[in-house]
């Protein structure tokens, strides 16, 4: 089955809000405009996310309440994550997708269709009408926040106002129209990873079955057949090889949006947990942060669980391996079971965030360590604040 017409629609989808640049030749007819447009509608769509991150800086530089800094920050981080993601990932799947479908290709002509390829052209086929509905969902909600509270959002859409119904609407539809290319860059970015999870979950899973069902059978054999074993070995070992490389090519795809995503949602949650305890949020910034940082944390588990269960199904194989009677095979068995070992407790085997870390069972206790070290140092400042105000008297009498 072929790579690049079961993942055809999410592409689409993705040259029309410019989050994928498409191939144009040079011996095309009228390659040069071609070109010339497809750098234009670039430089239109990711002007425009770049723009509220410098306008919001500007906020904060006007901005008079020195307690209201952080909370500001708050907002400032998730615009300029987004625009990075956004950016990043558009030449990262320019660059690197089709390698990817060529890795996968090249994968399936000597093993075999993956088993969720059939899946994942189904699900893409129906990726149009599942991003538009998310769209319209994020839209709708955020547009709603700035008209119920249109006060506390104001200065957040200057230099345009709610003076008027034109200059309202005009505040509307910039909203909606940015939170829209937001919201369609993310979940097109997040379906690529989800399935791209789903895919390998599922090879590693299946060499992990075959593994168990031949070792087995050897096991229990009386008369043991080593040279079946041993092709089996090596004919899994080197599947298990090219698996790795398929995968190694698809961490180029999200690894943009793996660092913004944890970019965006670690430092919200944390600037928004001071203005709540310092209490400087406005309620219609308050809805507005939860808003971004609830979605921002939908992100991190979807990355975290799926990261770690591809990362222990990765390393299934090492459990099968160590089950073989060494004894009773033969040198060339032995081999490459250790070679197949030593691939296996090697480097980790998982999403990789640039490098920094990787995405396994480890990184969900890392995460919730950190959040909930900063919740209790927060709400520890909060009451100690709260003390000292209280135990200052309102008037003091001195006596001479």
């Amino acid at each position: 089955m072929d790579a690049v017409q079961c993942f055809s629609n999410l592409i689409k989808c993705a040259k029309l809000v410019a989050l994928y640049r498409p191939n144009v030749h040079s011996y095309e007819k009228g390659s040069i405009l071609k070109k010339l447009m497809c750098w234009l509608w670039f430089l239109i769509i990711h002007g425009l996310l770049w723009f509220p991150p410098a306008k919001v800086i500007a906020v904060l530089i006007i901005e008079e309440a020195e307690s209201r800094i952080i909370p500001i920050l708050a907002v400032i981080i998730c615009f300029f994550g987004f625009a990075y993601i956004s950016s990043l990932s558009y030449f990262a799947l320019t660059k690197n997708f089709s390698k990817f479908c060529e890795a996968l290709n090249d994968h399936q002509q000597r093993y075999g269709t993956m088993i969720k390829m059939p899946f994942i052209q189904k699900v893409n086929k129906i990726a149009p009408y599942i991003i538009v509905f998310d769209v319209v969902c994020i839209s709708s909600g955020i547009g709603s926040v700035i008209i119920i509270w249109k006060k506390d959002m104001e200065q957040y859409v200057y230099p345009l106002t709610f003076d008027s119904l034109t200059s309202t609407a005009l505040v509307l539809f910039t909203a909606v129209l940015y939170e829209s290319i937001v919201a369609s860059h993310a979940v097109i970015l997040e379906t690529i990873f989800t399935e791209i999870s789903i895919l390998f979950i599922s090879e590693f899973t299946n060499l992990s079955k075959q593994l168990r069902v031949n070792i087995g059978i050897f096991n229990m054999k009386e008369n043991q057949n080593s040279a079946a074993l041993e092709n089996t070995i090596e004919k899994l070992r080197q599947e298990f090889i090219s698996l790795i490389d398929c995968f190694e090519s698809s961490n180029s795809l999200v690894r943009h949006f793996l660092f913004g995503s944890f970019a965006i949602f670690i430092p919200t949650f944390c600037f928004m947990l001071y203005g709540f305890t310092r209490r400087s949020l406005t309620t219609g910034e308050s809805v507005y942060l939860l808003l971004l940082s609830g979605s921002a944390l939908v992100l991190i588990v979807i990355f975290t669980v799926a990261g770690a269960i591809l990362s222990v199904k990765a390393r299934e194989p090492l459990d099968e391996l160590m089950k073989i009677n060494v004894v009773s095979v033969t040198d060339k068995t032995s081999q490459s079971v250790i070679l197949f070992v030593s691939r296996l407790t090697g480097p980790t085997i998982g999403f990789r965030v640039y490098e920094l870390f990787t995405l396994d069972t480890n990184t969900i206790l890392a995460a919730l360590g950190t959040l909930l070290t900063y919740a209790v140092v927060m709400v520890q400042f909060s009451d100690s604040d709260s003390k000292k105000t209280t135990a200052c008297p309102s008037n003091i009498t001195l006596l001479y």
